[in-house]
């Protein structure tokens, strides 16, 4: 066992991953700013800031350690601080890296491929702001991290995290739902119906895959790895479990993806992303072993549970959805409307589209 620096601790993976260091013996030290103090092990804790050259220094000096593991603060300047000063840097990066994810028009054919292997196309350097958010220091921070590992810094690893799901994210996308049902609605809006799937990853599980890479270095590094759950579900599965978990089953409502609707705040960017992503996670499984340590329904229970002990403070802090349910129902009116207007149109296609002649094979003949 070893000295472990983590970097962040407090956010939403932050505990499980602590926990379970201490739980394998190494000399555990949390790095954050001070500002979100939550219940870990009994740690030291260096207060300061992650997010300059001046407060990494300030704050880390000269100290070494085996392994870092940074899920917090600007990574780049973390890496470059401590090359030569410890044996494994953990970071942990996204998703929006893979080119056609974020900006699915960027590429051909449109979108990421099915599923996304770690070694598909990323973004490019220079890449521009889409969605209202910059992927290019993604790329860019993942480089310099491996170009530190490859010049003997560090063995270099990078998790690709996707939506995580969990007690304290920030990024609270069941409140979507779990509100809605507080609020005796019983009808949501999902853009397509809901059925894009995307990787999700219960925070239990996004520490497992942490945990399992700082166990196994010399397998771990010079290499990234895509995390998710196992299991996957189209958007309508999730809306549907979150719901029944907060008490209530909601009548879901489809929207195209290109009418501005409360659909879009189901997702990380707002419906601009590729429909569908879904990661490959081999590597993950055949390299260091890894499995889920919660099912999807059991993280989501664990969230929901939160959020519903949590109502205050969500409903302060809010999200992209405005739940503006008059102008929800308004929405719906109008489109029904136009639906019924189209209708007349589309007939000739209910009536033309008819079944090709197959042979019968169901009952073993031809």
């Amino acid at each position: 066992m070893g000295t472990v620096l983590v970097v962040g601790g407090t956010g939403p993976t932050g505990p499980p991953i602590v926990s379970g260091l201490v739980a394998r013996g190494h000399d555990v030290t949390v790095f954050h700013t001070g500002r979100h103090e939550v219940d870990l092990p009994d740690v030291p804790h260096l207060h300061g800031s992650p997010f300059s050259a001046d407060g990494i220094a300030s704050t880390l000096h000269e100290r070494t350690f085996d392994t870092v593991v940074a899920t917090y603060g600007r990574v780049r300047l973390l890496a470059s601080h401590l090359a030569g000063r410890c044996g494994h840097f953990v970071a942990v990066g996204g998703v929006p890296v893979y080119a056609g994810y974020v900006d699915p028009s960027a590429v051909f054919p449109h979108g990421v491929p099915l599923p996304v292997p770690e070694d598909a196309a990323r973004v490019a350097p220079d890449a521009p702001r889409s969605a209202g958010y910059d992927v290019a220091p993604i790329r860019r921070t993942e480089d310099a991290v491996f170009a530190l590992g490859s010049a003997g810094g560090f063995g270099a690893t990078y998790l690709r995290y996707p939506t995580i799901y969990g007690p304290r994210n920030p990024y609270a996308w069941e409140w979507n739902v779990v509100r809605r049902v507080l609020d005796g609605r019983r009808t949501v809006i999902l853009a397509d119906g809901g059925h894009g799937i995307h990787s999700r990853m219960a925070v239990r599980n996004a520490a497992e895959a942490v945990l399992l890479a700082v166990d196994r270095p010399d397998v771990a590094s010079g290499k990234a790895y895509n995390v998710a759950d196992d299991c996957l579900l189209t958007f309508r599965q999730w809306v549907q479990l979150v719901a029944r978990e907060a008490g209530a089953d909601l009548v879901i409502r489809s929207l195209p993806r290109e009418l501005p609707s409360p659909g879009w705040a189901m997702s990380a960017f707002g419906g601009a992303e590729a429909a569908c992503c879904i990661l490959d996670t081999s590597r993950l499984r055949d390299d260091l072993g890894y499995r889920d340590v919660v099912t999807v329904r059991e993280g989501l229970a664990e969230t929901v549970r939160w959020m519903l002990d949590n109502e205050d403070l969500l409903r302060r802090t809010g999200t992209t959805d405005p739940f503006d349910y008059a102008a929800e129902d308004a929405l719906l009116s109008a489109y029904d409307a136009a639906l019924a207007g189209l209708s007349t149109v589309a007939a000739p296609f209910r009536t033309g589209i008819g079944r090709m002649k197959v042979p019968q094979t169901a009952k073993g003949s031809l």
